[in-house]
């Protein structure tokens, strides 16, 4: 570490950093952050001053360069690609706060509200003015001009590039074209648009869309099976639109400061959801997990869970559907193999994942806001052994019919299509040759009943649900290309409620071990799967709503994958059957949006627009059921 105090140095322009502690450093970041920024800081050489002026310093800190001055904490910069508050940002402040004078002079204002002076006393008191006060007035004088003028040409390059993108075709782009967006991403977070029209966009972070977008398309240079062309038109059409709702906002002066906006250290959901790489997770409860293959050879697992806090940036009020998906590519990692008792995430094996309700600390977030597979989390477990029914319920209720579609759909949110139920009853297997799946009928604790499906060539998974039937209590529900998946099953085992993969656990995991049981056992699902009823599919039409969304969406999809500027006649028949029904349904925006399509040529703002209409309506449609 360096010694920035080894002559006892002090720099007046230092004052805001004065009595800065781990509170405010924790609101400016996050608990993780400040935990790596103090091993650096407390490293040898972790910071080296480069510079300094009369305003403020440069410093080396692990490779990066930063940037303080007199403006405070909030207004740190750094030179790496971290998005946001960075742990370079967070150890500069731990070494201003070293060279601070012991008060701020006579009327200065803390930038934090945990930036007080070290010794107040009654002249420093009443000459600072409160965090909220200073707040307030940054907000009322708003951004400068340069800050305005700096933001405007980003968005217009934002523009630039995503209609450069979209003239070529999609499926033309290569991996070049992900690097340059995510250049164009840290340009555009020197900008500064994180609090700019909070309430509009939900409080996702702008820089975090185009890094997602970046790795689309990144994805699907690469061949991806897990990346379309549709997921990367959804992409670019979030970017878009929040591009225009940040443009209106600087055009009608409603922009708040980034630096001086009310939210700027308010966290956004569990622990502390802001640019940081990590945040706390209070309470998560499993849902389930599921293994998954590709047709190229690549394996990897999703696992759900229940994000019991609030989430503000989203609105909601009780929790939210989470998953961490991870996954290796064909020939790699042979140790990553379909394993119930083998660390397959963060190090632990879903057996103790699975277990019961956990506090995550310092988990990895990823640039949307969803919750990543790197890193080395805490994970804790919480309450006794395995699960609470009534906590159970009340995820079945949050996540069943009474969803409404502003709680899930919005700027870098997507409905989870994950829904828990409770099983009153247990009913038929069957077997549905044509699609070559197993069918187990149940009737929900509401009178509802489904029927969930697994592929009948997943011998373990069929297995695992055959052999935990009669003890289901509640099951988790993934609804995938048309069918109802279970993920999680929930079963009462000597009075506990514990929760088995179909796709991981292996069969029988809660039954006697008596090999003369199992043979007995096993003798007893032969003859229930030799007695399934035959179930033929009956295919469901698609509602009126979803039926518009399909035919604009498959035509927006083909026109951005190639780049063609102008409706095919089978693409004209779609658009026009797509508005006729759009105005039989009092659907107004969609018709306009299909009549937007017929009336000129296909050009990137036009496909844009039309692709972020169809992609919320179809979202709002899945919620609404």
């Amino acid at each position: 570490m360096s010694e920035p105090t080894s002559v006892q140095r002090t720099f007046a322009w230092a004052a805001p950093f004065a009595g800065l502690d781990d509170d405010a450093l924790k609101a400016l970041g996050n608990a993780g952050l400040l935990r790596r920024a103090r091993k650096d800081y407390a490293a040898k050489d972790g910071v080296t001053e480069l510079s300094h002026d009369p305003k403020g310093a440069v410093l080396g800190v692990s490779g990066a360069s930063v940037r303080v001055d007199g403006r405070g904490p909030a207004a740190v910069s750094c030179d790496c690609p971290t998005a946001g508050v960075c742990q370079h940002v967070l150890t500069a402040c731990l070494w201003a706060a070293e060279v601070a004078p012991e008060a701020p002079p006579q009327g200065a204002a803390p930038v934090l509200a945990q930036s007080v002076p070290r010794t107040p006393g009654p002249e420093s008191a009443a000459g600072a003015l409160t965090a909220s006060e200073t707040r307030r007035t940054a907000a009322a004088r708003g951004p400068s001009e340069a800050v305005l003028r700096r933001r405007r040409e980003a968005l217009a390059e934002v523009r630039d590039v995503v209609g450069r993108l979209m003239s070529g075709g999609l499926s033309h782009l290569g991996p070049d074209d992900a690097e340059s967006l995510l250049a164009l991403a840290g340009r555009v977070r020197l900008a500064g648009f994180e609090q700019v029209e909070p309430g509009q966009v939900g409080g996702v972070r702008f820089v975090g869309l185009l890094r997602v977008t970046a790795g689309f398309v990144s994805g699907l240079a690469g061949r991806d099976d897990a990346v379309t062309e549709s997921d990367l038109l959804d992409a670019f059409a979030e970017v878009w639109a929040m591009g225009e709702v940040l443009q209106r906002a600087l055009d009608t002066g409603s922009g708040n400061d980034p630096v001086g906006g009310e939210d700027h250290a308010k966290p956004t959901g569990s622990g502390s959801r802001t640019d940081a790489e990590e945040l706390d997770v209070a309470r998560w409860v499993p849902l389930g997990a599921r293994w998954w293959t590709s047709p190229s050879g690549s394996r990897g697992l999703a696992y759900l869970g229940w994000d019991s806090e609030a989430d503000a940036a989203s609105g909601t009020d009780a929790g939210q559907v989470r998953q961490i998906v991870t996954g290796r590519t064909s020939g790699t990692d042979p140790r990553f193999q379909r394993s119930w008792t083998s660390p397959l995430l963060w190090g632990r094996s879903l057996s103790t994942l699975c277990e019961g309700a956990l506090k995550l600390t310092a988990v990895r977030a990823k640039p949307d806001g969803t919750l990543g597979a790197g890193g080395t989390p805490v994970v804790d477990r919480l309450d006794g052994d395995g699960f609470d029914l009534a906590e159970l319920q009340r995820i079945a209720e949050r996540t069943g019919a009474g969803v409404a579609p502003r709680d899930v759909v919005g700027f870098g949110r997507r409905p989870a299509n994950v829904r828990l139920v409770l099983v009153r009853d247990v009913g038929e297997i069957g077997i549905d040759e044509v699609r070559q799946e197993l069918t187990l009928a149940i009737v929900t604790s509401d009178g509802e009943e489904r029927a969930l499906r697994l592929p009948a060539t997943s011998e373990q998974a069929v297995q695992t649900l055959l052999s935990v039937r009669s003890k289901l209590v509640a099951v988790t529900i993934e609804r995938r290309e048309d069918r109802d998946e279970p993920v999680g099953l929930f079963v009462r085992d000597k009075g506990a409620i514990r929760l088995v993969s179909p796709t991981i656990t292996p069969a029988w995991t809660f039954e006697s071990s008596h090999w003369d049981f199992w043979r007995r056992r096993i003798r007893k699902l032969r003859a229930q799967a030799a007695s399934a009823r035959t179930v033929r599919s009956v295919a469901v039409p698609p509602t009126p709503v979803r039926r518009v969304t399909l035919l604009l969406g498959d035509v927006l999809v083909a026109a951005a994958a190639t780049g063609r500027p102008v409706l095919t006649a089978r693409q004209r028949s779609d658009v026009e059957q797509a508005r006729a029904l759009a105005r039989d349904l009092g659907l107004a925006t969609l018709e306009r949006t299909a009549g937007g399509l017929l009336d000129g040529e296909l050009t990137p703002p036009t496909v844009l627009h039309a692709a972020f209409v169809v992609g919320r309506a179809r979202a709002v449609a899945e919620v609404a059921g």
